[in-house]
């Protein structure tokens, strides 16, 4: 007897002892013996076929169909016959015609055989996974933060009859509403709205302590929730009756996440008493779990009537009838028949009787803005870059991915060729290449599904970690994602598709093998230089995309810089900050600026503060900005010397030394600036250079409204609402002829001391004075001008995660490809050796091949970069979208990182011994 036919006896004898009947034995003996594997491999193609017919078995399939599946008739047939004649078994049932399985069957099938397969090979299953899962996952965090934000559901009710609303003053883009204006359309557009609804947003300090941080808050019409079409969790919402009272109608709706939180969602919270602002609320109702707010990201805790929004955000200004107070965000839900040219034409017409009637600040071309409330995202001067970032976001997410595909691809390129004689015997038996696609693909997709599981875990992460972060942020964000249906199905589509996308190529180049070739000879497989090819077109494109990602985080990372090195013109030395609100219920205005020197005078006691001032709207305040106009009453308007705008603050008589900004002519103000002196202001360079060009502006007289002013003093020009700004026209009023409720207090402290120290001193201080002070802010001044550079400093983190992610994928990818290609000319290099070839020689040679990838990724990556980054020249600071530094800079990495991955392959070659390089396959 013949020993191939000795070697298909003991492997039957193998497959029957795991419970194959004689003619499955029999076929996977004969499969197994032909494909002439020795080892390893051969264990691996017996349990693989074993396990595919014991899976048959078990779904009670007959061992006739299984062998008419697995190959063509004619070889079937000789099989069976052959095993009939060693061990018969009924003709019916192994002839029995055969019968298609479900689509569900066959997936089921594939997936259970790929994951044997997998398990064969934890290594590469582990790292494919735990790949897939970093992709996954930060796109998935990514997608969950531009869902919150772009993607979020309406909460409002038949949201196509609605619209928004906006003023428009000539020239200067879109503003919310004030609340006269809004009082004004309501009267004047009740013919085409049936309803129409304002909301203000604020921050307010709940307790009677005084102890917690501020939480946010909605001030709405008592028309704003019919207006949405929202019902109440609990209790009642707020209505029509609510704006009866201004002032005087202290009632609250909680949000709902607040009252889970704070009230443990107990049902009895109705009725109860909450302090807000030192002042009693009476808790009515707990808003639906699915409002989560006006804007994106601010949930609000707590929701007011309108009618106490003077005490909510108390000041010195009547919010309720003040036109030059902006803020309130405006919906009105059209009348059934009303088009929205109609509406508009309405709105035009109320403009236009403003503008007539000179109300306040209306002139000109002034008027108001309607945009469907399904076009608006935030608001819309913000929507058009808010989506170009949101975009950069997920984009950015999708090349990493990108990336992660053509390492994994690669490396299934690589098992391709270790398998193409078993996939070579399949096809040979008559197996369709779609059942090998499928079984190949199979493995891809699950390898995708469980790293997209995984990777929901890591977007859970990452999504938390901006709340427990302690962002300098000037409001309370809820930052905290969740992954909602959206998401989830989002991470599955992303793990199905990636699955699909780098197995998609390995498993149609796996599935065309040259027969002949294969079958005939191991070493030589057929297509192989097509998947070399394919190989080496991967990691140039990991190489370009990784460059692209680098040198946008160079970008990032150098704006970071710049724009941390603007002089903010304030706060060199260590300064803390306490923004402080006297309530008006407890400090009248007579009492008010005695206590507010009190608390400066206290502060000022504090170790280490040599300097105490007050500032009611503070510079680079996120939150506010105030302006106003003025001009030179001596200057004729005709001569070109029209109003200028300018922003504008009160401070106290300390506040240019605690704050560090220098007067450059006159005096800052004293305690003599009071009610009974005459009016003065100290203004900035920039606005004394507009007024008076070339000329002293030390005593002369600016014009603000019908009120002259006395230009007493010149101060430093400082950055008021950007850093990036040119330089603005600010002018400063004091406090004693402009009282105001809310003040910054500003602590100057001497050099080396600890500013967050200071400001919880300050805090302190505030606390001891009178519990029931509302404190909105306390930080230092480092924290608070950090602020400006947070969204700079952000997007260098995310990129430079992103990149590093990247990089480090693609350094593997290539230490993978070097080591392949090593393996495969390990006996070309021993016959170099051997004929006296210098190692270093050919450690150069195999390098000089990943080498000239680098090359091609480098050349391809800088084409992409500078065609990509001008999309986000507009967010840069101080650096333009094509810096040769940062190119050359990364390149110079990108070569080094990219240099060791070929390196340490390439030397491994010169470890072994001549004669056993002669000896290998490779």
């Amino acid at each position: 007897m013949s020993a191939q036919r000795i070697d298909q006896l003991e492997l039957e004898h193998r497959a029957r002892r795991r419970g194959l009947p004689p003619p499955v034995a029999a076929v996977v003996a004969r499969v197994v013996s032909e494909t002439g594997d020795d080892g390893p491999r051969r264990d691996e193609v017996f349990d693989e076929l074993c396990g595919h017919f014991e899976d048959g078995l078990a779904r009670g399939r007959s061992a006739g169909e299984l062998v008419l599946e697995f190959g063509d008739a004619a070889l079937a047939a000789e099989l069976v016959h052959e095993a009939v004649r060693i061990a018969p078994v009924p003709e019916a049932s192994v002839l029995r015609p055969r019968r298609e399985d479900p689509l569900v069957s066959h997936l089921v099938n594939d997936l259970r055989h790929a994951a044997r397969r997998l398990a064969q090979r934890p290594g590469f299953a582990i790292i494919a996974i735990f790949s897939l899962a970093l992709g996954i996952g930060v796109t998935t965090a990514v997608f969950s933060l531009v869902n919150a934000v772009l993607f979020r559901p309406s909460i409002v009710q038949s949201v196509d009859e609605v619209v928004d609303i906006y003023e428009a003053p000539e020239g200067k883009g879109l503003d919310p509403l004030s609340n006269a204006s809004y009082a004004d359309l309501e009267r004047g557009t009740r013919s085409v709205f049936s309803r129409m609804a304002g909301v203000r947003f604020a921050a307010v300090q709940v307790g009677s302590g005084g102890q917690g941080p501020p939480v946010p808050v909605e001030a709405v019409t008592g028309s704003y929730f019919p207006l949405l079409g929202l019902g109440p969790e609990l209790g009642r919402l707020l209505g029509p009756q609510d704006d009866l009272n201004p002032d005087g109608h202290a009632v609250v709706v909680l949000g709902h996440a607040y009252w889970k939180q704070s009230f443990g969602g107990r049902r009895e919270v109705v009725g109860q008493s909450l302090q807000i602002n030192g002042r009693a609320y009476t808790i009515v109702g707990v808003v639906p779990e699915r409002y989560r707010g006006n804007m994106p990201l601010l949930t609000p805790a707590l929701i007011a009537p309108m009618s106490m929004v003077n005490q909510l955000d108390p000041g010195e200004t009547d919010i309720l009838r003040s036109r030059s107070t902006h803020g309130m965000m405006v919906k009105a839900r059209l009348l059934p028949g009303q088009t929205l040219p109609a509406a508009r034409a309405a709105v035009a017409a109320v403009a236009a009787e403003l503008r007539h009637q000179k109300v306040g600040d209306w002139d000109g071309n002034d008027g108001f803005r309607l945009v469907p409330t399904s076009d608006v995202i935030l608001f819309p001067g913000a929507d058009g870059p808010l989506t170009v970032v949101a975009g950069l976001l997920l984009s950015v997410g999708g090349l990493v991915l990108l990336v992660i595909c053509a390492n994994l691809a690669s490396f299934l390129l690589a098992r391709g060729l270790d398998r193409r004689k078993q996939i070579a015997v399949q096809l040979a038996l008559g197996a369709t290449r779609g059942r090998i696609l499928s079984e190949l693909l199979s493995e891809s997709v699950l390898l995708g599904l469980a790293g997209g599981t995984l990777g929901l875990l890591v977007a859970l992460t990452l999504g938390r970690l901006p709340a427990a972060a302690n962002l300098p942020l000037p409001l309370p964000v809820s930052l905290d994602l969740p992954l909602d249906g959206r998401v989830f199905a989002f991470a599955a589509l992303v793990s199905v598709v990636t699955g699909i996308l780098f197995g998609l190529v390995p498993a149609l180049h796996a599935s065309t093998p040259n027969l002949s070739v294969t079958l005939r000879d191991e070493s030589a497989g057929g297509g192989q230089r097509g998947r070399t090819h394919l190989r080496h077109g991967l990691i140039v494109a990991q190489v370009a995309v990784s460059l692209v990602l680098l040198v946008g985080a160079g970008l990032f990372l150098r704006s970071v810089r710049a724009v941390q090195a603007v002089d903010p013109g304030f706060g060199h030395d260590p300064t803390g900050l306490v923004q402080v609100t006297f309530p008006p219920n407890r400090y009248p205005a007579a009492r008010r600026p005695v206590e507010q020197r009190l608390l400066a005078a206290r502060m000022l006691q504090l170790p280490g503060v040599v300097a105490v001032g007050m500032i009611d709207n503070i510079h680079l305040n996120l939150v506010n900005s105030q302006a106003t106009s003025v001009r030179d009453p001596a200057a004729p308007a005709a001569a070109g010397h029209e109003w200028v705008d300018t922003d504008y603050a009160v401070v106290d008589t300390g506040f240019f030394s605690a704050a560090g900004l220098p007067l450059m002519a006159g005096r800052g103000f004293g305690w003599l600036d009071g009610p009974g002196a005459g009016p003065v202001a100290v203004i900035n360079e920039a606005l004394a250079r507009r007024l008076w060009p070339g000329r002293d502006a030390g005593g002369r007289r600016l014009l603000r409204g019908d009120q002259e002013y006395q230009v007493v003093g010149v101060s430093r020009t400082a950055k008021i609402r950007t850093l990036g700004e040119d330089p603005r026209p600010m002018i400063y009023f004091p406090i004693g002829q402009s009282p105001s409720m809310s003040a910054w207090f500003i602590a100057r402290a001497a050099p080396g001391s600890d500013a967050e120290a200071i400001a919880a001193a300050m805090l302190r201080a505030v606390r001891q004075t009178d519990p029931n002070l509302i404190v909105l802010n306390s930080r230092s001044m480092g924290r608070h001008v950090g602020v400006m550079t947070l969204p700079l400093r952000l997007a260098a983190l995310v990129l430079g995660a992103m990149a590093a992610l990247a990089v480090g994928l693609a350094a593997i990818g290539l230490y993978g490809s070097v080591s392949y290609a090593v393996a495969q000319r390990t006996r070309e290099m021993g016959i170099r050796l051997a004929l006296g070839a210098d190692a270093t020689m050919v450690v150069r040679l195999l390098m000089a091949g990943g080498f000239r990838l680098i090359g091609w990724g480098a050349v391809i990556g800088i084409a992409l970069t500078l065609v990509l980054t001008h999309l986000v020249s507009g967010l840069l600071f101080g650096v333009g979208a094509f810096d040769p530094v940062t190119i050359l800079v990364v390149l110079g990495a990108m070569g080094l990182v990219a240099g060791v991955a070929i390196w340490l392959p390439a030397r491994r070659i010169t470890r072994i011994a001549p004669t056993d390089a002669l000896r290998s396959e490779g």
